[in-house]
């Protein structure tokens, strides 16, 4: 289709050719919206109007489609460093982690001359098992950008998965030190300080960016947050009520106002905001998982239409690919793939998993053996899918149904014993997993122990613990809604844990 239909008439000006764009991508008519792109000569407009197919597009995980229209925008300006650092960022997106790392190592040779360039190649080269000269590279940058929030970010995470614990933190703790008033790194390095279990230090530091601007809604969110995390409940309350007060529209102050009260038996205005925010991200899975628990607070009846575990929680035994004569062999020759892409010490800092290792986002597609697992999935995520209710549109699961699907991310995790996975959602999801490559001998099952278990919220609360289990076995995927609260019962004994999972969106 090669031109804009009858009914979009006649576009007269460069302004009005790109907002027909943007409004029939707006509501989804994205075949429309490239057809008007087409018809656009002015350069400088059909740039902007192939940029903005290729953010909604990614906006959305459709990531081929996003490549496509980033391609577009180049032939107008194939030299444009802009448009080569978002193709390469999409490709990346996309888990097409070797042209993404050639894109972007093509452009810093070139020049050096982006933050953001740096941090994305500094991630992609780590993946790659060249963490040194990330490092290197990271250390250089901040001496050009000293203050750069997700330079210091990036090169905490490295040497936090090195092995190098709190010290993986000092630089940027150094950074604040040195630039007091930089008040967006106090709120970089408390998010980072929390995950890696140092709640004391990062309160400091977030209680002395108030004290430098005391009228600020976005430091008493943050510093609510934190306490909850640390399980001082009625001071936690007492930021947000402020934060609240001072920006009552603010979406992260909702979000974590929600969060707290919750925990503090205010299920109904918990509800009412949560509400609210979905109204505005109707498929956010974490806000789907908060008010199905604060449902569940309520008693009300539809917390069961959304944890339906018999008919939403499914498990499936995978069918070997050619080559492979039997799911066992094909699991060793995975197990073999996948612990060569364990490289780091520790697990991520913004991961759920405790005790093991994870690896990147996405698992190479160009790999024999990871591409005969993608094919293994087909079967089992249909059936999913055909199983759902076509005539249900108020569920956040059977109404996104198009009876196609895409992947949007895939990884893998190994655990050693007294591993496991705090309860978690997948907020970007609609269908997540778990298949288990290979298990360490655990049989007591009145314990549970490395099971995967359903139904218990991230942070405690009262009355809502796991209510389903699933004992995995090797060879087993479980798929399940994105939006479930899901996690692993420890284990203490036995060898490492290997798995494999990956996202499902909407195709």
């Amino acid at each position: 289709m090669n031109e804009i239909p009858p009914s979009a008439g006649p576009i007269a000006n460069g302004a009005q050719q790109l907002q027909a764009v943007v409004s029939f991508a707006s509501a989804g008519n994205f075949a429309a919206a490239v057809a008007a792109a087409r018809t656009i000569t002015d350069s400088n407009v059909a740039i902007e109007a192939w940029r903005v197919l290729g953010e909604l597009n990614a906006n959305m995980q459709r990531w081929t489609e996003a490549i496509s229209a980033s391609e577009n925008a180049l032939r107008f300006d194939p030299e444009s460093r802009r448009l080569r650092l978002a193709r390469a960022l999409l490709l990346e997106q996309a888990g097409d982690d070797v042209q993404a790392l050639a894109e972007l190592e093509t452009l810093a040779r070139e020049a050096a001359d982006s933050p953001q360039l740096l941090v994305h190649l500094a991630a992609q080269l780590a993946s790659a098992g060249r963490a040194d000269e990330a490092e290197a590279m990271l250390v250089q940058a901040l001496a050009r950008w000293p203050v750069d929030a997700a330079l210091l970010a990036q090169l905490a995470r490295l040497r936090w998965q090195r092995g190098d614990g709190l010290d993986a933190l000092k630089h940027i703790e150094q950074a604040i030190e040195l630039h007091p008033r930089e008040l967006h790194l106090r709120l970089v390095a408390a998010d980072l300080l929390r995950n890696a279990g140092a709640g004391p230090r990062a309160l400091e530091l977030l209680e002395r960016g108030l004290e430098l601007a005391p009228d600020s809604a976005t430091f008493r969110s943050s510093i609510g947050a934190l306490l909850e995390g640390m399980d001082r409940l009625d001071e936690a309350l007492r930021y947000l009520r402020a934060a609240q007060q001072r920006a009552p529209q603010s979406v992260a102050v909702r979000r974590n106002l929600a969060q707290v009260l919750l925990r503090t038996g205010a299920a109904a205005e918990a509800r009412a905001i949560l509400d609210g925010l979905l109204a505005q991200f109707p498929d956010d899975q974490l806000l789907v998982a908060q008010r199905a628990t604060a449902l569940r607070l309520l008693g009300d009846p539809e917390y069961a239409r959304l944890y339906d575990y018999a008919r939403l929680v499914k498990t499936f035994e995978l069918q070997p690919a050619a080559p492979f004569a039997g799911i066992a062999e094909f699991n060793a020759a995975f197990a073999r793939e996948l612990g060569n892409l364990h490289r780091a010490v520790r697990h991520p800092l913004e991961q759920s998993l405790r005790g093991g290792s994870q690896t990147e986002r996405h698992l190479p597609r160009d790999n024999a053996v990871v591409a005969a697992f993608f094919s293994m999935l087909d079967a089992p995520i249909r059936a999913y899918m055909a199983a759902l209710r076509a005539d249900e549109r108020t569920h956040p699961l059977d109404r996104r149904n198009t009876g196609d699907y895409r992947l949007s991310g895939s990884w893998s995790v190994q655990l050693q014993a007294g591993g496991y996975h705090i309860d978690h959602v997948h907020p970007r999801g609609w269908l997540s997993s778990a298949y288990y490559v290979s298990l360490p001998d655990v049989s007591d099952a009145d314990s549970r122990a490395g099971w995967i278990r359903f139904g218990e919220p991230g942070t405690r609360i009262a009355g809502c613990q796991a209510e389903h289990f699933v004992r995995p076995a090797a060879g087993m995927l479980v798929l399940f809604p994105s939006y479930m609260w899901h996690g692993t019962v420890a284990f203490t004994a036995g060898g490492p844990r290997l798995t494999a999972a990956f996202d499902v969106v909407p195709a």
